[in-house]
């Protein structure tokens, strides 16, 4: 049997909607009986040892968990670097996460574990095209670093034993250079992301994201103030621009129609999906998002930017609808007209997405 160190900033113990947080739990819920995974993480909640193995539940699999530093993934508003203290724990605990595979999830942790632990096989994962993390709002440090992250991608990915890349035009990109680089869509659980029995109205609109400025939150708050009364949005999720949020829906005169959930055990967010009819996408730019999956195969009609769904997943007309511009007033014509599509489009449109049929393949190294 493999034993596989995942190596990347989580917390079993704390929601986090989307991302790589619900990745790694897809993958420890779906790993093969031939791999066997544990993860080195963070400790988001304060009582845990570091350094430490210990075992935890994640998707009801027990699995082995180390905390490398205390910090809360979730919170972007920090002057420390999370991968400068993700790299001191590995430093500190280098002894103790070596293994046959290690995987990463960050470029820069990639480049840590290949200079500390050397392991025979090093796979790296990148999520979204990452020349998306140097553009203008995004909420990573590397945009004022921008030549420093293209010469990290130049050393660690042809190191990599395999490239797993969430973004369509990101592994178009890397193919460019010297590494084994492949293109994976992202998958939903069918145990949590499923249609109900009867479909909701599609008057009621879902949002699912980190509160940050790469999603452009404040965005969907302002389609809201352009659409009829009988429009509600829920936002599940929480972050730095929840209280600009809420601002901007007072200012607008929408706060009676917007609700906050904060951030919920991924459960719920199925749950929520469920009761909605429509789901908005506002992001700047996403990899291959995955609340965008979990919503289609829920039921709902997608409604994105362009970067908010890049893959071509989302056809318009079809199980959702895409805007050509970030105005206020397409997005919120979009909106309404989504009503159109059929529910059970949207579920058909990503039935092969299946976590028990893509996670095999995601996990399986060159």
């Amino acid at each position: 049997m493999e034993l596989r160190t995942i190596i990347q900033q989580i917390d079993p113990r704390k929601p986090v909607p989307g991302g790589v947080d619900t990745c790694i739990r897809g993958l420890v819920r779906y790993c093969p009986p031939n791999i066997r995974l544990r993860i080195a993480g963070v400790d988001a909640v304060g009582n845990r040892p570091l350094g430490v193995w210990t075992t935890e539940e994640i998707q009801g699999v027990e699995v082995e968990f180390l905390a490398l530093t205390r910090l809360d993934a979730g919170n972007q508003r920090r002057l420390i670097p999370h991968s400068i203290r993700m790299l001191w724990g590995m430093i500190r605990f280098r002894d103790r996460l070596r293994s046959a595979t290690v995987q990463t999830h960050r470029v820069e942790l990639g480049a840590a574990a290949q200079l500390l632990l050397s392991p025979p096989k090093h796979v790296q994962f990148l999520h979204i095209d990452g020349k998306d993390s140097l553009a203008a709002g995004s909420d990573s440090f590397w945009k004022y670093l921008k030549f420093g992250y293209a010469s990290l991608e130049r050393h660690v990915l042809p190191r990599a034993s395999d490239v797993v890349v969430f973004s369509g035009q990101g592994a178009d990109r890397l193919s460019g250079l010297d590494a084994q680089v492949r293109f994976s869509p992202t998958w939903f659980d069918p145990e949590i992301a499923f249609p109900p029995q009867v479909f909701s109205p599609a008057t009621r609109v879902l949002m699912v994201a980190r509160i940050e400025p790469p999603k452009d939150p404040l965005l969907a708050v302002r389609v809201m103030a352009s659409l009829p009364d009988e429009f509600t949005l829920t936002v599940v999720g929480d972050g730095t621009l929840r209280r600009a949020m809420e601002q901007e829906a007072q200012r607008l005169g929408v706060s009676s129609r917007i609700t906050f959930t904060g951030a919920v055990p991924k459960e719920r967010v199925g749950e929520l999906m469920r009761e909605h009819g429509t789901m908005i996408m506002t992001s700047h730019y996403e990899g291959f998002p995955r609340a965008v999956v979990e919503g289609l195969a829920s039921g709902l009609r997608v409604v994105t930017t362009q970067g908010g769904e890049p893959n071509g997943l989302v056809v318009d007309g079809k199980n959702g609808r895409r805007a050509l511009g970030r105005s206020p007033e397409e997005l919120a014509a979009l909106v309404q007209s989504a009503g159109d599509i059929a529910p059970s489009d949207a579920v058909d449109s990503v039935s092969y997405l299946s976590a028990p049929r893509v996670v095999a393949e995601v996990l399986r190294t060159t």
